[in-house]
This record gives structure tokens, sequence and C-alpha cells, in this order.
């Protein structure tokens, strides 16, 4: 059983396009502290999935050039493998949830304490370290650099974890040739010096039985650039904390971030050479494994798979008299270009959103694909993807494009899209999207939409009052009020004909949310990570559909709200949709009840789902509203464990279609208090060692929220703080699985 289940699991990761995959027991992160390890983020865990996705090799030798801050084609670091990353860990949690398994995926990066918190004395502290991980998983070593070493990649990949109560075979730990020989190209090509200035002490840890060793360095000093985007060429003190971090940005402001010097200077012994009129940087030795021939049919696979509109491939010399792109300038052996399009007729935020993830995700892929085949290749933002596109494949109007060049000298290729006109019926496209990876699939029409919002429209306010921060991303929250008019959108807002609309929904992980603040990791991470993730998701699969309907004749568009009336969470990737977006849409497609906090409860997931709706000009009738059980009925827990007292224990009703419908009546502001700005410590920045709590026993207005967040001592945590909403923590439904 194990072996069987083990042999699925990294069959799984290599599906998904992991180049690396290995498995550690909990054992071997026995000197992990607690708050940090396996069991003390789910303590059913007995083995950590750790998987790899290696970084383009010439992203990392041609970036960082002529300085760290020029990052170049190595953005696709942040761009499309950290996306990846993340995409790989939830799709991985979610495989193995479904064969009965406690699983929880960590996110790939950005989302730490900043400071020590309670028994946890380290500052930068993850959930958990995945270069430890990938060590405890047999994948290789670590430096001297600190960097996790690979014999395959040397440093450059990058790694993500999953942790799972499922007992699995452990791979052993790495036996081969010592992967670092403290060659100290990382200490000489420093910027900040990290290495040499306030080094505490050598570290000394021991992982699996092995020891490893390398420099203790000061993570503040460490993050000047590549962290806090401070500019390298600033005079950088012999003393860096936090108080000189935030002292620079407001002196100096931000410059951006950097590639780090450590990482593109290092090569492991048996991979390294130089070529110097490439770049000073060591190469990486690789042989070339297909033909481009072969390459053409797996690229073209996937193409097709992600829905692309265009695809044009041409030799680099179909530019030698370009006034605006020479190919050399970006990949000094290139051969050939490759441009990638999507067609976008009608345009909502979201829908761009979706689009440009999706051309950063596919680029990468396939310039993944050249490099790992032995050609070189990169993608990057430097490229003038727009004349590009249009130059090479003559289309110009609505249509998106991304660029990838090679050093494979690839065939001549042009592919377009198949259009046809076919009526589809309600279960093709529920079908087609559960293929995709939907959990939920319901349908409503123009009509009953408007019915509602007549209704409902009586009960929303006209006006409501907002806050931006004016600040910088770290440091003091600089508040700006801001009116913001509700006018509740309707279905030709979006697209002018469209006739009916159909909900997606995708569910959580259980253990993101069933271990968030109660294990004694005491973190909210897990839970924050699974909220951006299954929006992402969400976008990926509306797009696909959004493509299905227009390869069959139809329009189609995609947003997070149809009616526009919604909040934001606070999130290390950003303010998101909070909970309540579109929980009017889902309950019009029968997919579920409005709760007494106001998040949609389904039968089969409770709250822990999000949703997405694609609007179309294909009629497809409504679904038969949710008429089943009411598990809040006997249930007042979202309300008495709200921190800030904004569910109220009252609703508004109306009949509709024969169903009582209730909402609840809800403080926004009190609510958008500790979701949004963060000022409940339970919701979630105690944990992160902030707690910015505020008299709620008062009236609670706009401005008093303005006044109060502007007091707290943020710091440099302000980026990174994330919440989890107890109303739906508590929530005692889970929902009923198959």
């Amino acid at each position: 059983m194990e072996e069987k289940l083990t042999s699925e699991v990294k069959d799984y990761a290599k599906k998904l396009g992991a180049d690396l995959v290995g498995i550690a027991p909990v054992e071997r992160f026995k000197n992990a502290p607690l708050r940090m390890s396996p069991k003390g983020l789910l303590p059913e865990a007995k083995s950590v999935i750790v998987m790899g996705i290696h970084h383009l090799d010439c992203a990392v030798e041609l970036g960082g050039y002529p300085t760290p801050h020029d990052m170049g084609p190595y953005r696709t670091q942040s761009a499309a493998m950290n996306p990846i990353l993340d995409d790989l860990a939830f799709k991985m949690a979610i495989f193995l949830e479904k064969k009965g398994y406690k699983t929880l995926p960590i996110a790939s990066t950005n989302i730490w304490r900043y400071y020590p918190y309670k028994d946890l004395k380290i500052s930068f502290a993850p959930d958990l370290a995945h270069r430890y991980a990938a060590v405890c998983a047999g994948l290789g070593e670590i430096g001297w650099s600190g960097l996790f070493l690979s014999p395959e990649f040397g440093p450059r990949q990058r790694v993500i974890s999953v942790i799972t109560e499922a007992e699995l075979l452990p791979d052993p730990m790495y036996e081969g040739e010592r992967l670092c020989d403290r060659c100290m190209e990382c200490v000489r090509h420093c910027p900040t010096d990290a290495f040499r200035k306030e080094v505490k002490k050598i570290n000394r840890i021991e992982i699996g039985g092995k020891i490893f060793e390398f420099p203790d360095i000061n993570k503040w000093r460490c993050a000047w650039a590549e962290n806090f985007l401070l500019n390298l060429s600033l005079p950088i003190p012999e003393k860096v904390d936090e108080e000189v971090i935030l002292e620079n940005l407001e002196k100096y402001g931000i410059k951006g971030g950097e590639e780090g010097m450590c990482l593109k200077y290092c090569m492991v012994p048996q991979k390294r050479y130089y070529q110097k009129d490439y770049t000073d940087a060591p190469r990486r030795k690789k042989e070339i494994k297909k033909s481009p021939e072969i390459l053409k049919n797996e690229i073209l696979k996937m193409v097709e798979e992600n829905f692309i509109d265009i695809f044009v491939s041409c030799p680099v010399d179909n530019f030698r008299n370009s006034n605006y792109f020479h190919p050399e300038y970006h990949l000094p052996d290139g051969k050939s270009v490759i441009s990638i399009g999507i067609k976008v007729d009608n345009e909502t935020p979201d829908l761009l959103s979706s689009v440009e993830r999706r051309l950063n995700l596919l680029s990468f892929k396939i310039a993944h694909l050249f490099d790992i085949s032995g050609y070189s290749s990169i993608t990057s933002y430097n490229i003038p993807h727009s004349l590009i596109g249009q130059e090479i494949t003559g289309k110009v109007k609505n249509y998106y494009f991304s660029t990838v060049i090679t050093g494979a000298d690839f065939p001549n290729v042009r592919y377009e899209s198949k259009k046809g006109r076919r009526n589809l019926r309600k279960e093709d496209i529920k079908d087609f999207c559960l293929n995709q990876g939907a959990d939920l699939v319901g349908f409503f029409t123009k009509e009953r939409y408007e019915r509602f919002i007549k209704k409902m429209g009586n009960f929303i306010p006209e006006n409501y009052y907002e806050i931006l921060d004016k600040g910088k991303i770290y440091g003091p929250f600089i508040p700006e009020i801001r009116e913001r008019k509700i006018k509740i959108k309707k279905f030709e807002d979006y697209l002018e004909d469209g006739k009916s609309a159909i909900a997606i929904g995708l569910h959580f992980p259980d253990a993101c949310i069933d271990t968030a603040k109660v294990t004694p990791a005491e973190t909210v991470s897990p839970y924050a990570y699974a909220h951006y993730e299954t929006l992402l998701l969400l976008k990926d699969i509306g797009l696909n559909l959004v493509k299905f309907l227009e390869g069959n004749g139809y329009k189609a568009t995609l947003t997070h709200s149809i009616t526009g009336f919604y909040s934001y969470v606070k999130n290390s990737r950003g303010y998101l949709p909070d909970a309540r977006t579109g929980n009017f849409e889902a309950f019009l497609s029968g997919i579920g009840y409005i709760g007494k906090n106001g998040v949609i409860i389904t039968e089969k997931f409770g709250q822990r789902q999000r949703f997405i709706f694609v609007l179309t000009d294909g009629f497809f009738e409504d679904d038969p509203l949710y008429n089943g059980k009411n598990y809040c009925e006997d249930c007042n827990l979202c309300i008495s464990s709200c921190p800030t007292d904004a569910i109220k224990n009252e609703t508004v009703s109306f009949e509709f279609e024969g169903i009582d419908f209730k909402y609840p009546v809800i403080d926004l502001y009190k609510c958008d208090m500790a979701k949004r700005y963060c000022l409940s410590g339970e919701e979630g920045p105690k944990y992160y060692g902030i707690n910015p709590e505020i008299n709620i026993s008062e009236n609670i207005d706009i401005e008093k929220i303005a006044r109060n967040v502007s007091k707290v001592k943020w710091g440099v945590q302000k980026r990174h703080l994330n919440i989890c909403e107890e109303c739906i923590r508590v929530c005692p439904f889970k929902g009923r699985r198959e």
C-alpha cells in the first residue's frame, strides 16, 4: 500500500510538472523548532513531499546585469516559478485529500514572520523551511551560501513542500559527491557582504545524520534589496536591523528587488564550466535530450491544452533588420523565436489578469521544456511581446502575447485554435468544468438575476467608505478615505448580450482551515495561501471555460462578482476578494444558501470554497435553488466568535421563487476593521507578533478606523500580514463529501 501510494504521488508530481520530487519522513525534522516543523503544522503528519522546478539556466546566467536590480529574464522566478510551485502543492494536497489523507500544502515563498514569536527566537521564519525539507527528502545538500543544492541543477531550482498524514516510503538521504566545494563565489559576489559582515556564527545543522555548515548571516542585511527593495548603491551600515531598513525606506524610497548573486555565481563543481564571452557567471553543463521535432509535438500539445489562440515560431534571422527587437540582446545563442497569443473579446479585469497569468506560466513552461531538453531558452519582460506577436502572427486587435527565445533550431510552425458552432448543453459545460478541476458548477439566467437584485437592492447601501494605504508596502499605514458608490452591476456591464451565468466553485484543502491558529505552529499562513491559490485556480478554470465557449460559437467572459458588491481581505498577495464575494450569485446558481455570516454554505464543502462566474450569450436554464437542510439553524458560533461583533443576529428576508431568502445584517465597517485593515489581532496579526486591538464597544465609523490604523506600528510585517476569518474557521459544518 505504501509503495503504491508513493508511486502514485511521484507520478502525479511529475505529471504536474515537477522536475524533482522526494519524500521525507517527519523524523528527519527532529531538530527543527516545533513551530516550523511538520508536526507543529499538522500534528498527524507522517511524511513531507518536496517538489522542485528548475530555474531557466539562461535566466540565472544572463539576469542581474549590469546591476542585481536589473533582473531581466530572472523575473520568471516571481512571474511563473512561484505560481507554478503553489499550483503543484495545492493540487497535490487535493489529490491526497481525495484519497482520505489530511494534507497541508505550504506556500512557495513570501509568507513569513519577520519577528520572533513566543518561544520561536527566529526572524524571517517561514512556516516550513523548504530548503531543509529538500535535504530531508534526499534531493541534495545545503551549500556554504545556505542555498539548497541538487546534483542535477546546483542551486537552480525552487522547491515547495506538502505535509501529509499519509505514510509514504521515504527517499534515502543524498549520498553522492559533495555538492559545495567552498569556491566562495557566493561570498565574493554578495552585494551586501552578508557572508562576512554581522555573521553571528557558523551554523552546524544535522539533518538525517548529516552535518551541514554555513554562515549564520544577518537576514536584515541579506534582505536589503531582495525583500525590502532598497537601492544597493546606498551605503549599507555596519549594523542592519528593522530600524535601519525603515529609515532608508523613508529617506530614499524603493528601488526594486534583485537577483540573488549567491545564486547567480554558484554552480556545483560537477556541472560547472565558464564561457566568459557569454556570461561571467558559471554555466551549467547539460546535454541535448530531445530533438526540436519531438519538442514541437510536446509544445503544441501544451498549447492546445492551455487554450492558446495563436502560436507561431520563426528563425531569429526574421528580425535581422528589425528596429525594435534584436534577439541576440536577450539570448546570445538564440536561433528561434516563438510567440503565443490569446484573444480577448470581452474584457474584464479578472479575465485580463487570468490571461496574463496564462501567458506568463505557459511561456515559462515552453522555455523550461527547451531548457530541460538541453537548449538555452528564456522569456523576459524586457522583450517587446506585443510587437513581436503582431509581426509574426499577423494578429493585432484584442490579442495579448508572450515570447520565448531558444537556442534550438525549432521548425517554423503556425497553429491557430479551431473554431466551430455547437449547441452545448448544460451537461457538456458541467462536465467540462469538472474535468478542468472544478468542484461545484451551477447555472442561472439573466432574468433570475434581475428579479433577485430588484428585491435585494433595497437592502444594499448606496455608498460606502473605504481606506486606501498611501504608504509604502513596509512601514506606516497612511490612510486616505475614499467614497465608494455602490451600484449593483448588470449582465450587460460585462457582456452586452449576456443571457446566462455559470458559477464555478473550488474548495480549500481542509487542513488549511483546520490547522489555522490552533496547532503548535499557531499560524494562519496555509489558510492565506489557500485563499489566494483558490482564486487563481478558479480564474484558470474560468478562462478555460471562456475559450471552450468561444470555440463553440458563444461569447463569454468571467468575473469574481457580478454584483460588484464585496470587500477585501488582507493577504501577502495583496487585498483579495473576501469570502462573501459572489454570495448572491452562488445562491442564484442553486449551489448553496447564505449562512449567518453572509458566506455561502454548500452541502458538500460547507463554507470552504470560493467562486468565479462565467457569463455567456448562450441561454442555459436556471438550476433549482438550494432547498435542502439549513445547517446554521441551531448554531451561532460565527456570531459569538466574531472579534469585532460585526455579525448581528438579525436578517432581512423576502420570498424568492418559493424560498424564504434570508440575509444577515452585518456591520460592514466592523467586519472590514478586522479582515481588511487588520485591527483585530485575533483574525491574524497577533500570530505575526502584532496585536493592534481597538475598542469595539463604541460605535465604529470609517474615520475611527483610519485614525487607529495609522497609529499601529506595523513595521516591515505590514506587507506580510494575513487573515483567517474567525467566522469561517469556527464553523462546525465542514460539508458532506462523497
